[in-house]
């Protein structure tokens, strides 16, 4: 059996999808398990502590329960003192509750915790948590023009042979020439392993209709629309004059901010491919003819007494901390992976035959 630990060097550089997305390829052909050891209770910055095991487990089915996924919900000061004072029985706790999300599989993927560059807690935790389990580690980071190179490069050394190699996530195309001669380069000049570099996918950073009207604290009418859909576009109905029809067909898949009052603007945004439709400054339902034709359109509607800096400055704080659960996302990465991930060189250093 197989123990693989996928850890990030700072946050949000996408740990939970290429678990998934690893995950998603061995489907099949190999009997698949996923392990999320610990997590921070403050890990809320970006959504429940247990949003990525409750993921996991519908995506792939699994028959464990999302506690059992992801069993440890600790501060930092307890996961130190499991690391430190208390590590041989907290390495035997961890033994047990891993063993029985291995039991019949053929490999576990594990989530470890991100921000290692930083958190002293969380590197700790990616030295002792593989070793206690045998697993072997790939560190991905985010694309930055200016990584921490040195110290990425440290943390790698320390994790000596368990280190697989490491991922370059969220690469803008315009970008990715440059990484693989520079960044990468500089990593395999220190003998450290490229397995990806992985660009960013608009769609994988979209968000969906429940999530942004629970960002806003505000009311979402018509339920018939699909409040799951994925918002990849956000636009601003003030931004033009006249019918602005021909202005919002320039994006598809979008949400459309409008002040409450300029119902031209709101039925110009139906007319167009709308995932939802935002009326600020109000607590009102919208006009007869607007609220018709949503329902025709089956968009769903926000409705908030926000004004429009105040939306805007909520949906950007909502993009921030956005989930990959989803499962067009997941489609979508599988994708992207194939012809941009290493899998030949994973299989051959974890030791399995995927064919």
């Amino acid at each position: 059996m197989v123990a693989l630990y996928v850890a990030s060097s700072g946050t949000r550089c996408g740990s939970t999808t290429l678990c998934a997305g690893i995950g998603r390829k061995l489907m099949g052909r190999k009997k698949v398990g996923f392990f999320i050891p610990a997590r921070f209770h403050d890990a809320a910055a970006t959504g429940s502590p247990l949003s990525d095991a409750a993921f996991f487990k519908e995506a792939f089915q699994l028959p464990q329960d999302i506690e059992q996924i992801c069993p440890l919900i600790l501060s930092p000061a307890e996961l130190w003192q499991s690391l430190t004072d208390d590590l041989s029985d907290f390495s035997r706790r961890l033994q047990q509750m891993y063993r029985d999300i291995a039991q019949d599989r053929d490999i576990v993927i594990m989530e470890g915790l991100g921000n290692l560059i930083k958190d002293k807690v969380a590197q700790l935790a990616c030295y002792s948590i593989p070793e206690a389990l045998g697993a072997k580690v790939i560190l991905v980071l985010r694309y930055t023009t200016g990584p921490d190179t040195a110290r990425l490069t440290q943390i790698c050394k320390k994790l000596g042979e368990r280190l697989l190699g490491v991922v370059i996530n969220l690469t803008p195309e315009s970008k990715i020439e440059g990484a693989k001669q520079h960044l990468a380069g500089q990593f395999q000049e220190s003998g450290i392993q490229v397995l990806g570099i992985l660009p960013q996918i608009r769609s994988l950073l979209g968000i969906t209709v429940a999530e942004l009207s629970k960002a806003m604290d505000a009311e979402l009418l018509l339920n018939n629309g699909n409040r799951n859909a994925l918002i990849e576009n956000i636009m601003l109905g003030a931004a033009t004059s006249g019918s602005g029809i021909d202005y919002f067909e320039h994006k598809d898949n979008k949400a459309v901010i409008v002040k409450a009052d300029r119902s031209d603007m709101q039925l110009a945004a139906l007319q167009t491919s709308l995932r939802c439709l935002i009326l600020t400054g109000t607590t009102t339902r919208p006009s007869p003819t607007v609220l018709s034709l949503a329902e025709e359109k089956r968009v769903p509607l926000i409705i908030t007494e926000k004004t429009v800096p105040q939306v805007i400055a909520d949906v950007e704080k909502a993009l921030e901390r956005v989930s990959f659960a989803h499962p067009e996302k997941l489609q979508k990465l599988g994708s992207i992976m194939e012809g941009h991930f290493d899998f030949a060189t994973l299989y051959a250093k974890l030791g399995i035959d995927a064919s």
